[in-house]
């Protein structure tokens, strides 16, 4: 089946009956929504933002059904969408502050057709970033579909023919992406219900047919503790991992059950995709692919990216990054995550290296805390073989660090837990760390 460009989804390239997404019923198993339900229910977004004007709509609708048929008709009617970073009443109420309109959920008008396209469709892509400072991130429909191109032209062909499952949110840009506007023009159902929790995930991958898996590292590295994958009678026939790079062990056990291995997709909401690799253990798999519509530039400062999906000037990220053979590169950490302390330049991805590299860690994340004193903190999930009291593991680990690292570059303050505080995305935020080291809110004396 052909890609059909978001642009001309009023122009019923789709058969009515056409699947377009499954979605979890209560007591009923899975229901097929086919083209027919769908450009009723973008016709009914659309009318409804001609009939209430304004430029900016916020689209916060929880369901991916809801959302996907909002968003093509916002787009459609020319409005410029707005995405929270995520679905709390707080967030909500402030970005409704900024727009003009908002939908939260869906509806229908039974019998129309979509509408022509306006031009001037916009999406902007609100997170909290790795600071947690929110900020908004504006893409064309333009844009847009060039994403939709790149990836159907890079690794359409291969994928098979089950519906696209997803354990990351539907409103940022990589879930709306893969989960949403890539199987929309490819014509690939989507399964509404997300798989994050291994109840879910189970229910998503109980399908005749091999699915596309769309997730993050996080998820990929705990999902085979959490579910026996060698009792799901389909395992994926592809996944996908974007939001930061998959640890080489995860990969390859991943790869051990899907022939094709992990696909990963390195990129930003402000550039889109940017480049790609699949690691089979081999020399060179761990080095990034660009995109064949990107432009890199090396320096000291940082990755610069050109491309038409970036933007009309080149974007500098805080990656560092150096070229190899073929024309691939390898990503060498961020500049944002190396750091001064008492004159001692320190690399906080070398510390975290470090620490996971003792046997009984699995997972380890270093963050500088604020206060008068600049100091380290580090959070640690142990595994089988770990000291039983605390102090016993602290000792051990400054001591493994001190042999390699100077004195400022050993933390100060440790936290242990049974998981790092991965958000809905798969990211570990700046934020969410340095909140494991406040100190617990005072209790009120009893009367």
């Amino acid at each position: 089946m052909g890609l059909l460009p978001l642009t001309q989804l009023s122009q019923g390239a789709r058969s009515s009956d056409h699947p377009v997404a499954l979605a979890e019923v209560p007591g009923q198993g899975l229901q097929v929504l086919t083209w027919s339900r769908f450009t009723q229910a973008a016709a009914w977004a659309a009318d409804r933002a001609r009939r209430e004007g304004g430029r900016r709509w916020l689209l916060a609708c929880p369901d991916a059904w809801d959302f996907a048929t909002g968003l093509a008709g916002l787009l459609l009617a020319g409005r410029t969408v707005v995405l929270p970073a995520n679905f709390q009443p707080a967030t909500v109420a402030a970005l409704a502050r900024k727009a003009d309109g908002t939908l939260e959920a869906g509806g229908s008008l039974p019998g129309a057709a979509l509408p022509g396209p306006v031009p001037g469709g916009r999406v902007e892509f609100w997170t909290a970033g790795s600071t947690g400072e929110p900020k908004g991130m504006p893409r064309s429909l333009a844009q847009l579909e060039a994403e939709v191109e790149a990836l159907e032209r890079l690794f359409g062909r291969g994928l098979p023919d089950g519906p696209v499952v997803g354990t990351v949110p539907h409103h940022h840009i990589y879930g709306c992406l893969f989960r949403i506007l890539w199987p929309l023009a490819a014509g690939r159902p989507f399964q509404c219900e997300p798989a994050g929790d291994p109840a879910c995930f189970r229910r998503a991958l109980a399908h005749p047919r091999p699915v596309v898996l769309v997730a993050s590292p996080a998820h990929l590295s705990r999902l085979p503790s959490l579910v026996d994958l060698d009792e799901i009678p389909v395992l994926p026939g592809a996944v996908f991992s974007s939001g930061g790079p998959l640890d080489a062990a995860d990969a390859l056990a991943w790869r051990r059950r899907v022939p094709g291995g992990v696909v990963e997709i390195y990129g930003s909401t402000e550039t889109g995709g940017i480049a790609w690799r699949a690691q089979d253990g081999t020399p060179g798999s761990a080095e990034w692919t660009p995109f064949d519509d990107v432009v890199l530039a090396f320096g000291a400062d940082g990755l610069v990216v050109s491309s038409f999906r970036a933007g009309p000037e080149p974007v500098r990220l805080e990656d560092w990054a150096e070229p190899a053979a073929g024309g691939r590169f390898r990503l060498l950490g961020r500049l944002d995550r190396t750091l001064k302390l008492e004159e001692k330049r320190i690399s906080l991805p070398e510390l975290e290296q470090a620490l996971e590299a003792v046997p009984w860690v699995a997972r380890a994340a270093v963050v500088p805390l604020p206060g008068p004193r600049p100091l380290l903190g580090a959070a640690v999930v142990p595994g089988p073989g770990a000291p039983a009291e605390p102090a016993a593991r602290i000792r051990a680990l400054r001591e493994h660090l001190a042999r390699r690292f100077d004195g400022p570059a050993l933390p100060r303050r440790w936290r242990f837990l049974r998981e790092l505080p991965y958000d809905e995305r798969g990211k570990l935020t700046v934020q969410a760390l340095a909140d494991l080291f406040q100190p617990a809110p005072a209790r009120e004396p009893r009367p």
